[in-house]
């Protein structure tokens, strides 16, 4: 039981710092900053709720996928090893310009602006449900979500033989694991918001994409000794 949450609490912790620095991320820091850390837990939380939301889907449907015999589990592996691989290729050579980078943050306080104008209080300050709103549908228009989601659960699914028990106990504490992150994240936007400049976004990009490239090597590999 120690290595199964060890196992869970090591993938959630992976999954915030090897997923969590993309669009999410930005707009979770400066809704820290400009709106303060409870709009940016709200934000996070929206995040947190889509994500539930997709693994329960996933769940439901890939166990019937690959829980059939170990020859489809062994496709699915391939299969989806292959997708994150290309997704890290392709998150590894993308190129950051700061003009780009500078426009993500510009857009970014426009939308908050935007919001504040449509649902403000009578403190000026955006109600709750607009930024759990905004992380979840954020989330939602990811495609690479959805892929990296039913890609991962299908997998674990097929590992722990369907139990779906276990694949649902495995996942919440994965999940927690990364709502936690993002909470420390936006606790410590000021010091986090330092490091935005397009050359060190370059570097976490690459740390990302071999992150990525190793995710799909070990789908491939634990399918061949699941299939062997």
């Amino acid at each position: 039981m120690f290595r199964f949450v060890f196992d869970a609490i090591v993938f959630g912790l992976t999954l915030a710092i090897v997923l969590g620095f993309g669009p999410a991320f930005i707009t979770l820091i400066q809704t820290s900053i400009h709106r303060g850390f409870r709009s940016a837990a709200w934000f996070a939380m929206g995040v947190f709720l889509n994500d539930v939301l997709m693994v329960l889907l996933c769940v439901l449907t890939s166990i019937q996928v690959v829980a059939n015999n170990e020859r489809e589990l062994l496709f699915f592996s391939l299969g989806a090893g292959l997708i994150l691989i290309i997704f890290g290729i392709f998150t590894y050579t993308k190129k950051v310009k700061e003009d780009n980078f500078k426009s993500i943050k510009e857009r970014t306080n426009e939308i908050i602006d935007e919001n504040r104008e449509n649902f403000k209080k009578d403190d000026d300050t955006p109600r709750w449900f607009v930024f759990l709103g905004k992380g979840f549908v954020l989330n939602i228009l990811n495609p690479f979500v959805w892929i990296f989601w039913f890609s991962t659960v299908a997998v674990t699914a097929g590992q722990m033989e369907g139990n779906k028990l276990k694949i649902l106990l495995f996942f919440a504490i994965v999940l927690g694991t990364s709502f936690g992150c993002d909470l420390l994240k936006a606790k410590g936007a000021s010091f986090l918001k330092k490091f935005f400049n397009a050359k060190r976004i370059m570097i976490m990009n690459k740390i990302i994409g071999w992150g990525l490239v190793l995710f799909g090597l070990y789908f491939i590999i634990s399918g061949f000794i699941k299939f062997l």
